[in-house]
């Protein structure tokens, strides 16, 4: 029989948001937001890093 998934709260400063979301090792599917504000800035967040990211040469 398997475990119902287990939640933890947890704070984390936007900038470091925005850092693990663009090196790609944080996605939208592992982020709740608890409140409307919350979940507003997790969506600006998200969008954001949908932007074009600027091409490193290669």
């Amino acid at each position: 029989m398997a475990r119902p998934e287990t939640f933890l709260t947890v704070q984390i400063s936007q900038r470091t948001l925005v850092s693990l979301i663009a090196r790609r090792q944080l996605t939208a599917e592992q982020l709740r937001g608890l409140s409307p504000s919350t979940r507003r800035t997790l969506r600006r967040i998200l969008l954001e890093s949908l932007r074009e990211q600027p091409s490193s040469g290669v």
